[in-house]
């Protein structure tokens, strides 16, 4: 009928080029906790939980024990969990131990990951966040 239309709304393309930074968490910051944001920002500090944000920046020094799930995300430090995000930079000072799935991947020299990584037609998009799958090395058996 006029005025409906079957085509799925495409959700607008956000720009973030030349924007500020909204927030920071310092190096010595910790939090044991779930973090939300919006617009840019950047975390150097220690998060035992969730983050999920529009534009987030992990710098070298930030750990993350928890799944992200961002927009864009630019990763320079750790994370131990699952990695959901439209666009990923993994810098070469990067770490993750879980699962990422994402549309657009860039990776340093000398990143590393271990887990399972669907990326470009591989991307799945998921609803929730699932429980990272993180195996601790209890030192080998002799």
């Amino acid at each position: 009928m006029f005025g409906k239309s079957d085509k799925k709304e495409k959700k607008p393309v956000k720009s973030y080029a030349g924007s500020e930074i909204k927030s920071i968490l310092s190096k010595e910051l910790k939090i044991s906790g779930n973090i939300k944001s919006e617009g840019k920002v950047r975390i150097d500090g220690e998060i035992e939980g969730d983050i999920e944000g529009d534009y987030v920046i992990l710098g070298s020094s930030a750990v993350v024990k928890g799944n992200v799930r961002a927009d864009v995300l630019i990763l320079q430090g750790t994370v131990k969990g699952n990695i959901y995000a439209d666009s990923l930079e993994l810098k070469s000072t990067s770490s993750v131990t879980g699962e990422i799935s994402v549309k657009n991947l860039t990776v340093e020299a000398g990143a590393s990951v271990s887990g399972k990584v669907n990326s470009g037609s591989f991307y799945k998009e998921t609803a929730s966040f699932q429980a990272p799958k993180i195996i601790e090395d209890k030192g080998a058996k002799t």
